[in-house]
């Protein structure tokens, strides 16, 4: 008897069958794929555009597709596909890369770049679903890829000359830095040093030369006074006795050009703007006198003062600092030589040009050294000695036997209760042993 199937149980067959059989087709097909077939610069009937094509074959993908553009071993940019450009789990047998120097392609987003005459690409990498399938080295023309639109040149420069500006002749505020050729993307600065030491750093504003572009002949202009239209200038102060006779150009960051030169001093001083540098000196130290009169303070005389922010004396007795005395703002102009200056510390109160860290003159404690600093910086220190009696003979001057408290000085002598009160502890405690001792002395008779 032959079995027969029934022709639901077939259907049922036949379809589990077919399941079989597809399931790893489909499977398959999921897998990511792809791989580079060329990669050149775009033309359309044969004019160059702005980008290089990097065609792609069998490309099929789960989550993403990203082409990596590289110079050597330098990443220039990452394009990725956008999401809904081409669908996701089926075969694509020809896919294109497009990735501009200017702007992006509708269908790819790319990581920022900025592409450059000298850096040409020569190596794509294909990443599918975050997995490295392929690698492509080619070679672009050159000359193709410099002439792109959106491709810039390399940073270049170099510097002519530095000299003090004339005009018509009559010196000028600044020292002028001749470049040659500058191109840049990003930036151009121009430091200027006093041998090792840099004065400041000019930058070149946004919008006053095009990036991109060779400039054959460009002026950095370093004022002495203010800064020119064109360049910002890191903070300074021009001095006398410092002359610039070093400028270094740098350009996107690098160093392309030092120029070691020499300017006339006397024109670099006579510069309006220049400043003397600090100085000073400490002439002599004595107490005040008017009139053969002694007064109440000592007075510091001071030559050649010439300071940007301050001035400060300190007086000490050997090793001990008194007081320090800081000259009060708006009593002497910055920038300029002071030939004569007097620096007063009283004894009493402080002299209106001058204020005081607080101190209590003392009979036995006699000033004898004074050290000038003039913006910070130690500039002399003088030893001196003040006839003692005069010195105590000064009003504000307190005796070592008196307590200073809060500036008020005391005179240490003992409270009377207090000494009256120890005599009589000390009378009582005599009393009490001769009384012991008479007692002891009377028994001892006794017998």
């Amino acid at each position: 008897m032959k079995a027969r199937i029934s022709r639901k149980f077939f259907c049922l067959l036949l379809t589990v069958v077919m399941a079989c059989t597809l399931l790893p087709i489909t499977a398959l097909a999921a897998e990511p794929s792809g791989s580079i077939e060329s990669a050149g610069i775009t033309h359309d009937n044969g004019v160059l555009k702005n980008a290089v094509s990097v065609e792609l074959q069998n490309v099929t993908f789960a989550k993403s597709v990203a082409v990596e553009l590289y110079s050597g071993n330098t990443l220039l940019t990452r394009a990725t596909l956008k999401t809904g450009i081409l669908p996701v789990g089926q075969n694509h047998p020809f896919v294109t890369c497009c990735i501009p120097t200017e702007g992006e392609d509708a269908a790819w987003s790319l990581t920022p770049w900025t592409p450059k005459d000298d850096v040409v690409p020569d190596k794509a990498v294909l990443v599918v679903d975050g997995s490295k399938l392929d690698e492509e080295t080619f070679t672009l023309n050159a000359n193709e890829w410099a002439n792109l639109p959106g491709t810039v040149l390399p940073p270049s420069g170099s510097i002519e000359s530095a000299v003090i500006t004339h005009d018509n002749g009559v010196l000028k505020n600044a020292v002028s830095v001749e470049l040659k050729d500058v191109t840049f993307a990003e930036s151009v600065a121009v430091k200027l040093y006093s041998g090792d030491t840099l004065l400041t750093t000019a930058a070149l504003k946004t919008g006053f030369l095009a990036a991109g572009q060779k400039h054959p002949f460009v002026t950095c202009c370093i004022p002495t006074e203010g800064e020119d239209e064109a360049w910002s200038l890191t903070s300074w102060t021009p001095k006398d006795d410092v002359v610039p006779d070093k400028a270094v150009l740098v350009v996107d960051g690098h160093e392309l050009s030092t120029k070691t030169f020499t300017l006339d001093a006397a024109e670099w001083k006579a510069l309006p703007g220049t400043a003397f540098p600090y100085s000073g000196s400490i002439e002599r130290v004595g107490i005040t006198h008017a009139n053969d009169v002694l007064k109440n303070a000592v007075s510091v005389d001071l030559k050649n003062v010439n300071f940007e922010s301050s001035v400060q004396v300190k007086l000490y007795s050997d090793n001990t600092l008194l007081t320090t005395a800081t000259l009060k703002t708006g009593f002497l102009t910055v920038g300029q030589n002071n030939p004569f200056v007097t620096c007063c510390i009283p004894t009493e109160g402080e002299d209106e040009a001058w204020s005081l860290t607080r101190w209590t003159p003392k009979d036995n404690v006699v000033p004898n050294k004074v050290v000038l600093f003039v913006d910070g910086n130690e500039k002399d220190t003088m030893d001196f000695t003040l006839d003692a009696a005069e010195w105590k003979a000064l009003p504000g001057t307190v005796r070592p036997s008196y307590y200073v408290t809060n500036g008020t000085a005391t005179e240490n002598k003992p409270s009377p209760k207090t000494f009256d009160a120890g005599i009589a502890m000390y009378v009582g405690m005599a009393l009490t042993s001769v009384a012991g001792s008479a007692v002891v002395i009377g028994k001892k008779k006794e017998f």
